[in-house]
């Protein structure tokens, strides 16, 4: 028995020890003892202050969101846009020369290419050899007419004379100084003269209605001449609008069809930018307003322009009416609100070079 209380009294004194040990170690020691009191201090206050800071953030982008489209009208959807002018041959015919080159730029009445003029230049020469024909076919006629006009004025003067013949006659006869034979010859000449009268008359109405014919042919030649003449100018392509010479691919030896463009040219006086604007915001533009336009081909510059107007129409689907212009209210993955077009012009103009179908962006105060 007492060797079973020394083993226990000895058990319990190393315990003892083994605890005195390891609470004397330093800080780095490890505790079997659950601590028995958390020295770290409630979070009730920083849990505010986060909730805090999450309200006021979420109140300050809501009003950057809302609230500035009322004072200010923004958009990166614009692009720049001027006159594209398609220049198409009137006549058909093989290019001969191209006299100008891809992105020249040209002044209005500038030489652009030429048709060959040759085959034009022989129905001119045609034409006008018909227009002598018939000219002088025509002088024939009127000098014919001149002819029986004076024909006609001997043979109304010879009526006049064999009138005075008969009445002189009649009289002698009624007097008995002269036979009833010479009365019927005096009946006869004015008879004759009467006759020649009427045939003199018939051969200028017909004369009349021959050169009527040929001064119409006279006409007719003419007016062909003058359409050759029309079709051997046309040969020649010039510049209807100052502008810059566009994705040139014409070439001699190619064949120019009538009313097919095979010349394009950029308008270098009618630049403007096309905004796309959500309805909301359109709706309350007003033409003059001021605006700022940031153009993608030279950034870090905002130049001044006003607004010419808002288009009053959009179409709903692709395949409408191409009047109407289309803005696509999609993305790849989202649908967008629709928007207007808002036209601005530049004012004044930049020094700068403007490039048809370039991006742009816009800010205006509305």
């Amino acid at each position: 028995m007492r060797a079973s209380r020394g083993t226990k009294t000895d058990a319990k004194s190393g315990w003892r020890r083994v605890e005195a040990l390891l609470t004397l170690e330093g800080p780095g020691s490890v505790s079997s003892t659950p601590p028995q009191n958390d020295p770290t201090p409630p979070r009730s206050g920083a849990s505010r202050r986060l909730r805090w800071i999450v309200l006021v953030a979420a109140a300050i982008v809501a009003f950057l969101y809302f609230v500035p489209i009322t004072l200010i009208a923004y958009t990166s959807d614009a692009y720049v846009r001027s006159d594209f002018v398609e220049v198409a041959p009137q006549v058909s015919g093989v290019v001969k020369q191209v006299d100008v080159v891809n992105d020249q730029k040209v002044a209005v009445g500038d030489l652009l290419a030429t048709l060959d003029p040759e085959l034009f230049a022989l129905q001119v020469d045609l034409d006008q050899t018909r227009l002598d024909g018939a000219a002088a076919a025509a002088k024939v006629k009127e000098e014919d007419a001149r002819v029986l006009a004076s024909a006609l004025e001997t043979a109304k003067a010879a009526v006049t004379l064999a009138q005075q013949d008969y009445d002189r006659i009649a009289t002698l006869v009624q007097q008995g100084a002269d036979a009833e034979a010479v009365l019927d010859r005096s009946v006869d000449d004015r008879q004759k003269a009467l006759d020649a009268v009427t045939g003199v008359e018939a051969r200028l109405r017909v004369n009349a209605g021959e050169v009527a014919s040929t001064l119409a042919e006279v006409a007719v030649a003419k007016a062909q001449l003058a359409l050759a003449q029309y079709n051997l100018a046309r040969t020649r392509l010039v510049a209807p609008v100052s502008g810059f010479v566009t994705n040139l691919s014409l070439r001699p030896g190619d064949y120019a069809k009538a009313g097919v463009p095979i010349i394009g040219i950029v308008d270098d006086a009618q630049w403007r930018v096309v905004a796309n604007f959500k309805e909301y915001v359109a709706a309350g533009v007003k033409p003059g307003a001021r605006a700022w336009i940031w153009l993608d081909s030279h950034p870090w510059r905002l130049f001044p322009a006003q607004v010419l107007g808002v288009g009053r129409g959009v179409a709903r689907h692709q395949d409408e009416q191409r009047l109407l212009p289309y803005v696509a209210p999609t993305t790849d993955w989202i649908r967008l609100s629709r928007r207007l077009q808002v036209t601005l012009t530049f004012d004044p103009r930049p020094d700068v070079p403007l490039f048809m179908g370039a991006d742009a962006r816009v800010l205006m105060f509305p």
